[in-house]
């Protein structure tokens, strides 16, 4: 009975399945991989990353450019307005002080009014002034609000025909008719709204007469009795904005400023342009104060403004004047005007400009605020007209653009992807060829061709096949050249002819010669002389560049190596030492095995010589010249079998843990001294 705990043949075989299963997962996760790591260095996958950017970037670009002029042209239709409705204030301020400002200025000349000014007597200068600025307001009122008043009233009609407006806070009843004449106890009407502000001020700077009362047709100038119905009044009697200024010296000539009123039975606040006259002696020139004389402002206008706006797809336009610290605006809601006054004080505060722009966010929207300064340099409080709109609407417009615009990019890179593939295809599969090709070249098969086409890439095609044969022809060259001559030899002339010119060079030169080869091979047939020799001479060739020497000529079964030229490593004695041991050794491995065993000879001279290609410019050999050459060949004609001789300038170059052994000096042929000799060993 089997053991629960030892695996059955089931176990084995669902293990083996889920091992094959795990095995062949991995395969095919890696094959995936690398199909896809070649997709994305696929000539397709670069063209598509390169036109995909450019489609993202073009549809960016013109969406911010579109943005961009969308705002801008957004901003200067609400600018225009703006500029339109300061305008129209413009020309009526100076119509009004054209007309006004000399009258007013008569009335200050007039003996009566000095002569109460001079007492104190305000309330007798009151009765003296009221009546004829009454008339003057009442006739110039007329004059400014009869054409405005008409438009007024066919907006509101139209209006009223199209949605039922609750008007806002403090906003004056309409009417149907524009304000008709003040007469008796109605004079400028509207419940006191239209009315003119008119009041005296003393030299101190303090308003002594800021309100007129009336009970029937009495005329109380300084007290409010029970049942009066005021009209105009301020609640402040003194002027806190001329700080330790004397009133005198500030009003030096005639000023016009803009105050704030309580107007009307509600007590609406409401801005008066005001004209403040001074009074002075006529005789002595002292200034015994000034009267104030205010009108409305066309505020109506805003009004008109904010109707016409609000029917727009643009929002509405809502608009005030800001003067004394306080917004006073029929269209921006109260619950607005604190962030509006905060906003304006704290700008005019700090950037001290007469026109400004400001962004504010208000209940979560964003709004412009544009304002413009309409008394600069006025020593009397400013006043700053306040046209105030929403930006809701532009930033819906803008995203609506920017969907739109989404939209068309996405289409645009469907589009490019569809082209890029229809391309791509028509180009990758020529340059894969080349890819391919280039490949081929590389591992050195440069036989390998491609097709040629009519367009540019079959002119790249053709150029490449020429390539291919030029590289074959020259790589041909080469391995003549390498056969022919030592492959560093070769590869310096192939870089740079003339580097290979005459040098003096420190050298040594190794001379290794086969014993007895003569008679050896006498009777050899031809061939096998031949193959011994190249048997031979490759071994000993490859031992000679393992140790960094460079193979000068073949001299029939002799090989002469150079170390130090064209380039030294050096240690080139020792090298040339070392490469000779070796080539000992190998020969007499080679003799183990071999059908003629060789002996060889090996002489070695270190010196001074003369290095570089000589020849013909048909045919070019680089050697070495000299007495130090002579010498390494003289000393190979003495090398016993397995020797190796050399002279005293390769022993001094050697290290310490070569050992050689003096040899007696020896005449040498063609060596005028006898030559010091010495023996590896």
């Amino acid at each position: 009975m089997r053991s629960r705990s030892s695996p059955g043949p089931n176990d084995k075989r669902l293990t083996k399945r889920a091992a094959f299963r795990s095995t062949w997962g991995y395969i095919i996760a890696q094959d995936h991989q690398r199909r896809h790591m070649k997709f994305l260095s696929s000539f397709r996958a670069k063209l598509i990353l390169t036109i995909f950017p450019v489609v993202a970037g073009v549809t960016t670009g013109a969406l911010m450019l579109t943005e961009w002029k969308f705002s801008a042209t957004y901003q200067h239709l609400f600018e225009e307005q703006f500029e339109s409705q300061i305008t129209a204030v413009t020309l009526a301020k100076d119509r009004r002080f054209n007309a006004l400002s000399s009258v007013l200025e008569s009335m200050a000349k007039k003996p009566e009014l000095i002569a109460a000014m001079q007492r104190g007597d305000y309330g007798k200068a009151n009765k003296d002034l009221r009546p004829a600025l009454e008339a003057l307001a009442q006739e110039r009122l007329q004059s400014e609000f009869s054409n405005l008043g008409r438009s007024f009233n066919s907006a509101r009609k139209e209006e009223r025909g199209r949605v039922t407006h609750e008007p806002p806070p403090n906003e004056p009843p309409p009417d149907d008719q524009p304000p008709p004449p003040p007469r008796d106890s109605q004079r400028l009407g509207n419940g006191g709204l239209s009315a003119p502000f008119i009041t005296l001020i003393n030299a101190e700077g303090k308003f002594v007469l800021s309100q007129r009362t009336h009970t029937g047709d009495a005329l109380d100038t300084f007290s409010t009795q029970e049942g009066d119905t005021p009209l105009i009044r301020r609640r402040s009697e003194k002027m806190p904005w001329l700080g330790d200024r004397k009133f005198s010296e500030t009003l030096k000539q005639q000023e016009v400023g803009y105050l704030i009123v309580e107007a009307g039975e509600k007590k609406g606040e409401q801005v008066r342009e005001v004209f403040i006259t001074p009074v002075r002696d006529p005789e002595k020139g002292t200034f015994l104060g000034a009267f104030v004389f205010g009108l409305p402002l066309p505020a109506i206008a805003d009004r008109m403004l904010y109707e016409q706006t609000k029917r727009s797809n643009n929002g509405e336009i809502m608009g005030g004047i800001y003067v004394e610290g306080q917004l006073v605006s029929t269209t921006v809601p109260k619950d607005q005007k604190q962030l509006v006054e905060q906003a304006l004080a704290a700008s005019l505060t700090s950037t001290h400009k007469s026109n400004q722009e400001i962004l504010l966010h208000i209940s979560g929207s964003q709004h412009r605020l544009i304002y413009r300064v309409l008394n600069p340099g006025s020593p009397f409080p400013q006043a700053v007209q306040v046209n105030l709109y929403s930006l809701e609407a532009m930033h819906h417009e803008i995203t609506d653009l920017r969907r739109s615009a989404i939209s068309l990019g996405i289409a645009a890179l469907l589009v490019a992807f569809i082209l890029v593939m229809f391309i791509s295809r028509g180009l990758s599969g020529p340059i894969s060829k080349l890819v391919n090709a280039t490949q081929e070249i590389e591992r050195g098969n440069y036989d390998i061709r491609v097709p040629v086409s009519r367009n540019e890439v079959g002119r790249l095609a053709q150029a490449f096949n020429e390539m291919a044969a030029g590289l074959a022809l020259q790589e041909k060259y080469r391995s003549i050249l390498n056969a022919v001559a030592d492959r560093t030899v070769a590869e310096r002339l192939i870089e740079n002819r003339e580097a290979l010119g005459g040098e003096l060079r420190d050298v040594a030169m190794l001379f290794c010669d086969i014993r007895g080869f003569t008679a050896l091979t006498e009777k050899m047939p031809p061939h096998e002389v031949i193959e011994l020799l190249n048997e031979h001479m490759t071994t000993l060739t490859q031992i000679a560049y393992d140790h960094g020497g460079i193979v000068d000529k073949f001299v029939g079964d002799l090989i002469m190596v150079l170390f130090g030229a064209p380039i030294t490593t050096g240690n080139d004695a020792q090298r040339a030492v070392e490469c000779a041991q070796a080539m000992l050794r190998a020969r007499r491995e080679q003799n183990n095995t071999s059908r003629h065993p060789l002996e060889i000879g090996i002489g070695i001279a270190t010196g001074s010589v003369v290095a570089g290609c000589m020849g013909s410019d048909q045919r070019l050999s680089y050697t070495v010249i000299g007495h130090r050459v002579n010498l390494a060949s003289r000393l190979c004609s003495i090398a016993q079998a397995g020797e190796i001789v050399m002279d005293a300038e390769t022993v001094q170059a050697l290290p310490d843990n070569i050992r050689t052994t003096p040899l007696p000096a020896m005449q040498l042929k063609g060596i005028s001294e006898p030559v010091e000799v010495y023996r590896i060993g």
